[in-house]
């Protein structure tokens, strides 16, 4: 607890009470919601006065309290008794409200024939009927230290003098309400009263001196000066009145009956130590140790926190003595039963306020909470919950805020939120909780927070049209341009008997099935067109989506795989061209044979029984897990290192080869002087442009992945965004490229060398016809 005293929040409006001065039969909250739900016990005695002709019973249950009678209160009828002490009776001090209890009072008081004259002392008995307000009074010489000539005040501190030579009264008379003094000046300029050095009156101008508060003698209007004098604070504790804070183990029994607020977090101290405060309004007891919960009994408590504790059954029957309850916390407590099918016959309708977050609930009946039909708020964050039952929550028609922050929310009913037309604001980490279509109608979606998803929308699978568009013209290369170079190498070059032909028709091959991928994909994005709110899960889970994944894994490690091989093939045979060390026809498909098999077996790592509950390719609705952010998933580690470490190390090698290559070209072009040398540099060139044309594509693919997966893996943040962008726009892009940078690159060659070979018999043929001239 802070210096401050714990306050009670009133039901209308912001208007705050402290809890010492809730339940005490004065009315402060403008609403009277401080007082009109308070339950007293029953008084006893063997003479009860009371002051109407009836008494209401507090309730059924079972009282033990000191003796006391019963007066009930006539200034507020819903506040149900007052217990004021035997003592209290006839002792010429309203304790009672309506002052009942000095009524029919038979006091004999002697009152002084003879009376000093002014300036003198007055001071008031406490001894007979105040029926009319007015109090005996007790008039004393000054003390003879005092000059009653001085030009000073001659009254001590504890009073104030009545014009010039008039009498010295009590300070509580300032200000008061009531003339005191002839002159009537003890209540002029009551408007700018200062009670600085005394006690302030509750809601009035009275000030009281520190020597009259608690001495027995009511002098503020609402006997405020009177209060919490008798209470002792437990050692270790913090009180303000009845709130009182303890943090660690306290002796329980030195709290004060009445005490109002009780937080006992990290005290180790169960509620049955307190089971007879019967007015306590707030208890915590968070962080105590519970394992368990019997049957509470407080007729007056409105809040109540059993957070952090050892719970594992918390039922309608442990509540059942708790009819005021408004909020209730069970957070963080490992609950394996919570308001089972056994609690549907009773009900709460004063809760408005659960909080289970942290309650490990994967599946989640929404029927268990109908027992509080009228709750406002629910906070089930960090449940954990993925799939909800039941018919949603239309039981909690009056349910203002939804919290479910920290649950997957995978499945659940079109209708959760239907019905509930006074919901205001709701917290998720599935955004297809802020759907228009799921929220009911009218409702704010500026007040819907949940993680925007990057890729779909509740409508479609592709939430941007630049999606679609890229994804259609990567699709259409990647089929056509593998399928006319398969069509091409079987057809035109099938004379080649090089292994370097060989790797390009298996390219080709595994680029065509990131093409099939691709079309899956788009497919999908169109068959379920404005209805993929309802439709996410069951794709993401289908056999369609599973086998799209599949493809472009095996489409991507085959492609890199076999890259590496093109490159070491053609530095074979560039930089040792007499050497027979090189990939003929049947080694490169032995080769290319076992490379398939590794990629189909690392693609089919994730399908596997003991690794089916990572869900690899239905995580997302492209049905590729790209482990470029630094949000954790099951199978992280395994897309990690395939997909990020091994492409990378394979980009790495086909860097260095191309620039082996390279070098190997220019070494031998330098070493060349024949006559033929401005063609053969001519060539070399061409061969140079098209290794850096593979190169930079083979950099714009995999260098920005591998970029991004080493900065997330160090816990650098990466947007979303950047994660589908790489999926749509630069994953496909080696197989999109691939058909013109190893085919028709050639075919163009082929072409040309054409051409200089035509060109050159028609050279030869002139020269040899003008040698036959001659």
């Amino acid at each position: 607890m802070t210096s401050l005293p714990a306050m009670l929040t009133c039901s209308a409006g912001s208007q705050r009470v402290p809890y010492s001065l809730v339940c005490d039969h004065r009315q402060q909250c403008a609403d009277g919601s401080d007082e009109n739900f308070c339950v007293f016990a029953p008084c006893s005695g063997s003479t009860p006065q009371e002051c109407a002709t009836s008494s209401q019973s507090a309730s059924n249950l079972t009282w033990s309290k000191e003796e006391k009678y019963k007066v009930q209160s006539v200034h507020d009828v819903l506040c149900v008794s007052q217990c004021v002490p035997l003592s209290a009776l006839c002792d010429g001090q309203q304790d009672c409200l309506d002052g009942s209890d000095e009524e029919h009072c038979d006091f004999k008081v002697e009152q002084n024939i003879r009376t000093p004259p002014p300036p003198a002392l007055v001071n008031f008995i406490p001894l007979s009927s105040t029926r009319n307000g007015q109090f005996p009074f007790l008039i004393t010489p000054l003390p003879q230290s005092v000059d009653a000539n001085s030009s000073s005040s001659p009254c001590p501190e504890t009073h104030f003098q009545c014009a010039d030579d008039g009498y010295c009264l009590p300070l509580f008379l300032l200000c008061n309400g009531v003339n005191d003094c002839p002159g009537r000046e003890d209540e002029a300029g009551c408007g700018r009263v200062s009670c600085r050095g005394l006690y302030r009156c509750r809601a009035s101008s009275v000030c009281v001196h520190p020597t009259h508060v608690c001495d027995g003698v009511y002098q503020c209007p609402q006997h405020d000066d009177e209060l919490f004098c008798d209470i002792t604070c437990p050692p270790g504790c913090t009180c303000h009145g009845l709130s009182v804070a303890c943090h660690a183990p306290f002796p329980a029994d030195m709290l004060h009956p009445d005490i109002r607020y009780l937080d006992a977090s990290g005290s180790a101290l169960t509620p049955s130590r307190v089971i007879e405060h019967t007015l306590l309004i707030h208890l915590s007891v968070s962080g105590c140790g519970l394992g368990s919960l019997g049957n509470l009994t407080f007729p007056n408590l409105r809040s109540l926190d059993l957070s952090h504790n050892r719970l594992h059954d918390v039922s309608a029957g442990h509540l059942r003595g708790l009819p005021n309850l408004q909020h209730l916390f069970l957070s963080g407590n490992p609950l394996q039963s919570l308001f089972d099918s056994h609690s549907q016959n009773l009900s709460f309708p004063a809760v408005i306020t659960l909080d289970v977050s942290g309650v490990h609930m994967p599946t989640l009946d929404t029927e268990r909470f109908a027992i509080f039909p009228a709750l406002h708020t629910l906070n089930l964050s960090h449940c954990g919950v993925d799939r909800i039952t039941g018919h949603g929550l239309l039981s909690l028609p009056a349910l203002r805020v939804l919290d479910t922050e920290g649950c997957p929310m995978t499945h659940f009913p079109r209708d959760l939120l239907s019905g509930l037309d006074r919901l205001q604001s709701v917290a998720a980490d599935n955004y297809k909780l802020c759907c228009q279509a799921t929220l009911p109608p009218g409702f704010n979606l500026a007040n819907c927070r949940a993680p925007f998803d990057e890729l779909s929308s509740c409508e479609s699978l592709l939430r941007s049209d630049l999606y679609r568009v890229f994804l259609s013209i990567f699709a259409a290369l990647a089929l056509l341009g593998n399928v006319g170079c398969f069509v091409v190498r079987t057809l035109y070059l099938k004379s080649s008997k090089s292994g370097f032909s060989v790797f390009v028709t298996h390219l080709s091959l595994s680029d065509f099935l990131m093409g099939v991928y691709l079309a899956v994909i788009g497919v999908a994005d169109r068959l379920y067109r404005d209805s993929y709110l309802w439709e996410d899960v069951g794709w993401r889970h289908s056999a369609g989506c599973g086998v799209a994944g599949y493809l472009s894994l095996v489409s991507s490690e085959v492609s890199a795989l076999i890259i590496c091989l093109i490159t070491l093939d053609r530095f074979l045979v560039l930089r040792f061209p007499l050497s027979t060390l090189r990939f003929n026809t049947r080694s490169a498909h032995l080769t290319c044979t076992g490379v398939w098999l590794v990629a189909m077996v690392m693609a089919a790592v994730p399908l596997l029984p003991v690794t089916s509950h990572w869900s690899f390719y239905s995580r997302t609705g492209i049905c590729i897990p790209l482990p470029v952010t630094r949000g954790d998933f099951p199978g992280q580690q395994y897309a990690f290192g395939v997909i990020i470490v091994l492409n990378f190390v394979l980009f790495m090698l086909i860097a260095v080869g191309q620039a082996s290559i390279y070098a190997a070209i220019s070494a031998n072009s330098i070493d060349s002087v024949t006559v033929t040398d401005s063609s053969r540099k001519s060539a070399d060139l061409r061969i140079a442009r098209r290794l850096v044309s593979v190169a930079l594509s083979d950099f714009l693919c995999w260098f920005p992945i591998g970029l991004l997966g080493l900065l997330a893996a160090r816990g650098v943040a990466v947007p979303g965004e950047v994660s589908v962008g790489l999926a749509i726009l630069v994953l496909p892009l080696n197989s999109a490229l691939n058909p013109f940078l190893y085919t028709i690159n050639m075919l163009l060659e082929r072409r040309r060398r054409g051409r200089d070979e035509g060109l050159l018999k028609q050279v030869l043929a002139q020269i040899a016809e003008e040698d036959r001239s001659v």
